[in-house]
């Protein structure tokens, strides 16, 4: 079947108007189209897709997770462990910011200590686990210090939303304005930005790498998804990202684009409260685990677009291990009345789940929009399949800042949340540490058992690869049994091109478009 005929009557409409402003990109330009603007460009300040897709290709890193996870030299062509607790890198030379300045130590320096800085808006701090700093050797080697030794410091390094080389003349020059004045080493650097419009870059011309062929990127904002697919088709547009998930099969079948499609590294997943009751009681959280219908939510609501999950970290991410939470917590509705009944609460007559003084099961369940994809039908349905089986939700929906916001609160009264967790930097200690470790500010099932703590301790310090893997396998089988999270979908990361676009190479961490190697034929 051909795109024209599943057009919908409005996005018909489109098409007829769209035919007097048909426009072909321009062969200097690469125009890509993309669900939302970003927040700032500035990497201590922006940790999201929206703005990384556009700033990984204005900042770079020491080091660079590949596309195959393995890392690679960045702005630094060597590195040797001085220590356990010092590691020397030596930098390429001759490289200069967007501005003028001069990269060497003293610019790496200056970069950690404005992420380090409590006074400084950084975001990604805690990230960095026990890295306390960079000291200069000389003009060009630079130390990276940790308080103790960190098992995957250079996977902590390759980060460039917390760690992305800033020019510090132009963060002094800029001061709060620097996010929308960004001043990287990359490949490209920014020439303007038109608030939910488009992000425009241009060609860096004394790039110290291969300069790219592709003289200018646009990086432009159409939030609805019918808009944004009609936009790629009729040839606005040369890149897609978040392409419509029902297209995509059409999509593939249509010689003229070219579909890149891998294994992600984010996780889906419905969180677990365990500060509040009844989500304390692991009867209840077991009971959840097998009322929710995961695998009919990943054919009807997600329409198969992603991986079902099969943990708590993808499966790319180095320290991923198969435990059994797929047969542990298949759906069940039977099993999950019986851990009801174990923990109290018996379905009357209406069906609705309630204790011995005739009280319901009452939980809240908190829901983002926007953010991941379908995450709004996700939690919708969750709701429904516990209201099914005589839960009493209360569903709280909001949009994705709001609710980012909420979650960060140190008083929330939710039992259940929905939410992702994309492993960046392909190793467990970002995944695991972040969210399960006791009184991690990103460990929002306010989850504390002291046998985990200990594991992921041993695993982000030791440096031994074996060790750390299985201190990683018997923290995850220990999380799978407390019922932490009810892990829904495992990313795809998919990118769709024009047919005369090449050179795209498609990367698993979701925030990496790269965009040095692509050109227009």
């Amino acid at each position: 079947m051909r795109w024209s005929l599943r057009l919908s009557v409005s996005v018909l409409a489109l098409v007829l108007v769209s035919l007097f402003s048909v426009t072909i990109a321009q062969d200097e330009r690469l125009v890509i189209v993309r669900p939302s603007d970003a927040i700032s460009l500035d990497p201590q300040r922006a940790t999201t897709a929206p703005e990384v897709w556009v700033y990984n290709n204005i900042y770079e890193t020491l080091v660079v997770l590949d596309e195959d996870m393995e890392i690679q030299p960045g702005l630094a062509t060597s590195w040797e462990r001085i220590d356990e607790e010092r590691m020397r890198f030596y930098l390429k030379e001759g490289v200069t910011f967007h501005d003028g300045t001069p990269f060497n130590a003293e610019a790496v320096q200056f970069t950690f200590e404005r992420v380090l800085n409590p006074e400084s808006p950084a975001r990604g701090a805690s990230w960095l686990g026990p890295i306390v700093g960079a000291e200069v050797v000389d003009e060009y080697t630079v130390d990276i210090v940790t308080d103790g030794p960190l098992g995957p410091l250079l996977n902590h390094l390759s980060m460039v939303f917390v760690v992305g080389m800033v020019s510090p003349d132009a963060v002094e020059q800029y001061g709060d304005e620097y996010g929308r004045n960004p001043v990287g080493t990359g490949p490209f650097r920014f020439v303007e930005w038109q608030t939910n419009e488009y992000i425009l870059l241009e060609r860096n011309e004394a790039y110290h790498g291969d300069v790219p062929e592709i003289a200018e990127v646009e990086f432009r904002v159409v939030p609805e998804e019918g808009a944004r697919m009609l936009s790629f088709i009729r040839g606005d547009a040369d890149m897609l990202l978040r392409a419509a998930p029902a297209e995509l099969p059409m999509i593939r079948e249509d010689p003229s684009y070219t579909v890149y499609d891998t294994p992600g590294l984010r996780v889906v997943y419905i969180g677990l409260n365990f500060t509040q009751e009844p989500t304390g009681d692991p009867r209840i959280r077991q009971a959840l685990a097998h009322a929710i219908d995961v695998d009919s939510i990943n054919a009807f609501v997600v329409e198969d677009a992603m991986e079902p999950a099969t943990g708590v970290l993808a499966t790319g991410v180095f320290g991923y291990a198969e435990t059994d939470i797929v047969e542990r917590y298949a759906y069940d509705p039977e099993r999950a009345l019986a851990l009801f009944a174990e923990a109290g609460y018996e379905q009357n007559a209406q069906g609705q789940l309630v204790d011995a003084s005739g009280d319901p099961l009452r939980l809240t369940q908190w829901a983002s929009v926007g953010r991941d994809l379908k995450d709004k039908e996700v939690s919708e349905t969750v709701a429904a399949q516990l209201r099914e089986i005589g839960v009493t939700v209360e569903y709280v929906q909001r949009e994705w800042g709001a609710y980012l916001s909420a979650l960060a609160l140190d008083e929330v009264d939710y039992n259940l949340f929905t939410l992702g967790w994309v492993t960046l930097t392909g190793d467990a200690d970002f995944g695991l540490y972040t969210n399960f470790h006791e009184g991690y500010g990103t460990n929002r099932a306010h989850y504390d058992n002291a046998e985990v703590n200990a594991l992921l301790d041993e695993a982000r310090v030791d440096l031994d690869p074996d060790v750390r893997l299985a201190a990683y396998a018997a923290a995850q089988q220990q999380i799978v049994e407390d019922v932490v999270w009810i892990p829904i979908y495992q990313t795809r990361e998919t990118v769709v091109v024009q047919e005369w676009v090449k050179g795209y190479v498609p990367h698993p961490g979701e925030y990496y478009v790269r965009l040095a190697p692509v050109t227009k034929e």
